[in-house]
């Protein structure tokens, strides 16, 4: 399939390759547009958006061009709605479907937005648990599968020096660590950095560390941080939170990050009057950093605007040095909030959830392959899930060997163990050292079929049953008519064994192989099970 993918700032970016890597593992024929974060245009707040609005207004022009040109299956917007939502807009009115993977947080602020996601979006996919339950109320299906942070932190940790290697490398001394993240926009450094510096030499028994964004210059931190005692590490933020007591941090990922790294936090917040003026206005929830907004308490303290007054941020940190309960108090928190986010491997699960959704899901056949019996050329079809989605006897015999997507595998490609399974049973069977199947089914109809092809299971090899008996077995005597024609409609031709359902008058009827098959069937499953009592035909 061919995915287009927009992400605006660097967050959304890592999560969008990230999320590339599953598709592609998902759909070995994926093909992928990508459209990153330009720094330039990736701004917050009301009075930065209005600055950079000509950049913002020519890159959406850019996209909606290059969007129809490369015609994709889908359109997969990743954050960041001031830009994607008119792009989920343009792509619906262009008949492309539209995923959205983490929401826009329309719960906090611009409501009106719902209107928008509901009318435009094919399918939603929040980060939060407790968004699930706020888009169903909206009349919007939102899917909750993990948060991809923990995906981020697992894998990093996989690679990352272990605290003790680090310190030892990066030759850090010996004193505790306090750590600033200061964010990852211009706007966040000038506004944190600066009453973060008021501080540091009121704690003289600590050495501080500001976790740097590879995109910012180390001009801006050194013009901010002159002679003061304090180190720049870029490209080290997780390797900053094990090491730190403490650390103050700009609201955003970098919040939910260090809580699951179990590093208490001041979180800071603050930039243009004018644009926290209108937020204060807007905004509909009583927090602003992750780690509260999912525990839905005041956990860890949040400073914002004239409150992150370097006094307030002193005294807050102070109360998350070892030994204080606030410190106890948080890490408690935390565990708790470990237990809310669940299990990682959430990327994962979002990409086979998005191919499902565009592919059809389980009942879509993805492989299917052909064998020879001594009644002739039989194909199973199997989904990506290792399940068998039908079976039956073909009358093309020129149809040989293994095929994906329609296309014959390539010899080198592993084949899909299900498939080989059934060769091999089928095979068993027709030489009559099998009488029954061991393959998983990925069976699809109503109620009222499953219940006739589950007592179809039920008559033993060798034996036939009468459709009025079949009614019987299955608590619906009167439905002889309804029951044969499910019996018709058995996708799974001699695993289920509806051959072995004949007329009243023991003649043979109403068989999708044909007649003949199904007589040959039976005498050879007679000829295999002599102690069989009842007559076959």
């Amino acid at each position: 399939m061919r995915y287009f993918i927009i992400a605006g700032e660097v967050s959304g970016d890592l999560y969008a390759r990230q999320l590339m890597l599953s598709l592609a593992e998902a759909d070995p024929l994926a093909e992928f547009r990508y459209r990153g974060p330009d720094t330039r245009t990736a701004v917050m707040g009301f009075v930065e958006v209005a600055a950079r609005l000509g950049a913002h207004i020519r890159e959406l022009s850019r996209c909606k061009k290059d969007l129809p040109q490369f015609n994709p299956d889908v359109l997969i917007l990743v954050d960041y709605p001031g830009f994607n939502l008119p792009m989920a807009r343009f792509a619906s009115r262009k008949g492309i479907r539209t995923l959205y993977y983490i929401a826009p947080k329309v719960w906090a602020s611009r409501a009106w937005r719902v209107r928008i996601i509901r009318k435009y979006v094919t399918r939603l996919y929040v980060i939060f648990p407790f968004e699930v339950d706020y888009f169903a109320s909206k009349g919007i299906k939102a899917e909750y599968l993990g948060n991809p942070v923990l995906d981020n932190l697992t894998s990093a940790l996989e690679t990352l020096d272990t605290p003790e290697v680090f310190r030892k490398k990066y030759k850090i001394g010996p004193e505790p660590v306090l750590a600033i993240l200061p964010g990852s926009r211009l706007h966040e450094i000038n506004f944190l950095l600066p009453r973060a510096a008021q501080i540091i030499r009121k704690f003289k028994d600590y050495q501080w560390i500001v976790a740097a964004t590879p995109s910012i210059p180390t001009t801006v931190y050194d013009d901010i941080l002159k002679d003061l005692p304090v180190r720049v590490m870029y490209g080290h933020t997780h390797e900053i939170l094990q090491q730190a007591e403490a650390a103050l941090i700009t609201s955003g990922t970098a919040t939910l990050e260090a809580a699951l790294l179990n590093c208490p936090q001041v979180v800071c917040y603050g930039g243009n009057s004018l644009s926290i003026a209108i937020a204060r206005m807007i905004i509909r929830v009583k927090h602003i950093s992750l780690p509260n907004l999912i525990l839905e308490k005041a956990s860890v303290r949040e400073l914002i605007q004239k409150d992150c007054h370097p006094d307030k941020i002193e005294e807050e940190l102070r109360l998350l040095l070892k030994g204080r309960q606030r410190r106890r108090s948080m890490l408690a928190d935390y565990k708790r909030l470990h237990r809310i986010l669940g299990m990682d491997g959430a990327t994962e699960r979002i990409a086979r959830h998005m191919y499902t959704l565009l592919t059809g899901g389980p009942e879509v056949p993805r492989y299917k392959v052909f064998t020879s019996t001594p009644l002739g050329n039989f194909s199973f079809s199997a989904n990506e899930f290792d399940e068998l989605t039908a079976c039956g006897f073909e009358d093309n015999y020129k149809l040989k060997g293994f095929f994906k997507s329609g296309a014959p595998m390539d010899p080198e490609e592993p084949k899909p163990p299900v498939l080989l399974m059934a060769i091999e049973q089928i095979d068993e069977y027709f030489k009559g050292t099998r009488r029954t199947f061991d393959l998983p089914l990925h069976i699809k109809g109503t109620d009222f079929q499953k219940n006739v092809w589950d007592n179809l299971l039920k008559i033993n090899y060798g034996t036939t049953v009468s459709y009025a008996e079949l009614a019987e077995m299955t608590g619906n005597p009167k439905a002889t008519r309804a029951v044969g024609q499910a019996n018709f409609a058995n996708p799974f031709a001699v695993i289920i064994p509806c051959h072995r359902v004949i007329g009243a008058d023991g003649s043979l009827v109403g068989y999708a192989a044909g007649l003949e098959r199904k007589q040959k069937l039976l005498a050879m499953e007679k000829s295999y099970a002599p102690e069989s009592t009842n007559s076959l035909f």
